[in-house]
This record gives C-alpha cells, sequence and structure tokens, in this order.
C-alpha cells in the first residue's frame, strides 16, 4: 500500500513543479530559482568587501551566472515563463551583476573606465531596453523576435546575452592588462543597446499611428467618391431644369 502511495506522491510533486504556468501567473518554480540565487549571490558580494577578499566577489558572480543559466532553462522547458519572472530576472541581473562590479572596482580602481561604461549600459540603458517587452504585449524580452527580428538577434539570443552579460567581465578577470579590450566591448555595447532602443521607438510609433488612423478608406479613395457622387448631382440638377 504503501509504494503506491509513494508513487501518486510523486506525480503529484512532478505535476506541481513541472506544470505549465500561465503567463500572467504570479508563483513559479523558476521565480523562487530567481530569488534563491539573488539571495545567494548578495551574502558573498557582501562578505567580498567586509574582509576584503576578492574570492568571494567571484563566488557570488558563478552562483549569479549559474542561476541565471538554471531559472532561464526550467521556465522555457517547462513553459513556466511568466510576466512577472522576466520582471524578477532582470532586476536581480541588475543587483547581482551591480555588486559584482562596484566589488571589482574597490579591488581594481585601475579598471574604472570599463567597470564605468559597463555599470552605466547594464544598469540604465540595458535596463530601458529589456523592460520594454512590457509594451509590446509579450511575456518576456526571449520574446522579442515577435516585435522586431534585429532586436532579438543583437540582444536577446543566448550567444547575446551572454555576450552582454558575461563578456566585460570576463575579459576584466582574465585579461586584466588589456582593459582597453573590455573598455572597446562595454562602447560597442552601449551602441547596440542605443540602435536597438531607437528600433523600439520607432516600432512603438508606427503602431500609435495605425491606432490613429480612422478606420476608414484612404483620402483618394473618398475623393473619388466625392467626385462621382458630385457628379450624380449635377445631373439631377440638370434633369430637374429640363
Amino acid at each position: 500500500m504503501d509504494a503506491p502511495r509513494r508513487g501518486r506522491g510523486n506525480n503529484r510533486l512532478r505535476h506541481l513543479l513541472f506544470k505549465r504556468k500561465d503567463p500572467g501567473a504570479i508563483f513559479s518554480e523558476p521565480n523562487i530559482l530567481t530569488l534563491i540565487r539573488l539571495f545567494s549571490s548578495i551574502p558573498f558580494f557582501v562578505l567580498a568587501l567586509s574582509t576584503q577578499k576578492e574570492v568571494y566577489n567571484f563566488i557570488g558572480f558563478g552562483i549569479h551566472a549559474v542561476g541565471d543559466i538554471l531559472d532561464g532553462v526550467w521556465a522555457r522547458k517547462f513553459k513556466q515563463e511568466t510576466i512577472l519572472g522576466a520582471e524578477i530576472d532582470i532586476i536581480a541581473d541588475r543587483v547581482e551583476l551591480l555588486f559584482f562590479f562596484v566589488n571589482f572596482l574597490f579591488f581594481h580602481p585601475h579598471l574604472y573606465i570599463p567597470i564605468v561604461l559597463f555599470i552605466l549600459n547594464f544598469a540604465f540603458i540595458d535596463f530601458y531596453l529589456s523592460y520594454q517587452f512590457v509594451k509590446f504585449d509579450i511575456i518576456s524580452p526571449n520574446y522579442f523576435f515577435k516585435v522586431d527580428r534585429r532586436v532579438y538577434l543583437l540582444n536577446f539570443t543566448r550567444p547575446a546575452k551572454f555576450i552582454n552579460s558575461s563578456l566585460v567581465a570576463l575579459l576584466l578577470i582574465f585579461l586584466p592588462s588589456l582593459s582597453w579590450l573590455a573598455t572597446l566591448s562595454a562602447l560597442s555595447l552601449i551602441a547596440v543597446k542605443s540602435f536597438s532602443i531607437h528600433l523600439l521607438i520607432k516600432k512603438r510609433h508606427l503602431q500609435k499611428v495605425s491606432r490613429i488612423q480612422p478606420e476608414t478608406q484612404p483620402l483618394s479613395v473618398l475623393t473619388e467618391k466625392n467626385q462621382d457622387a458630385q457628379g450624380t448631382i449635377d445631373v439631377r440638377v440638370r434633369n430637374d431644369r429640363a
């Protein structure tokens, strides 16, 4: 008897964990994973500053990287992507990476140029770009291909995400003597994000114009109809006079 009960209990647990979620749902397992990696990484970032041991900063960055991959894969594989999850993910990424880069600046103040440029991009420009998904009726930035293919390819494919969040950090960690590479990468990210924002603003403007236009026929068609109507009136007037 115990074995069948355990089997049914395991099936219920699997159903709860891997059940497809509605995009508007508040609770989802990927959201929990995002919060776990956020609150697991922060103590290590704090430890790095309080003990002045950089290894803790790298541990926090590692937790961020692994957790960011895990919650995203889980959400897509089990169809548990939600709007709230996307918002939490965007915020968690900024909190974790800003902790990492501020700490990194403390340990390596001579690398301030690429660090400041990255923070400027990731905390403001990229944040603004990523959060635009809420204005286009899509679940998350992963679906920007439905809005603009170029924006999606430049920013939200897996390689683009890696370049966006990890390239500058890895260059600073492993190639600090070539800081110009990290600076060039940060400047390139700013250019790509700014161009992408321009594309989305243009797209939204076109959408607004299409909504504002009256649901009538083109002006040329209306003009032709008015001319036809005027001709009919003139004919009737002549007939009445006759």
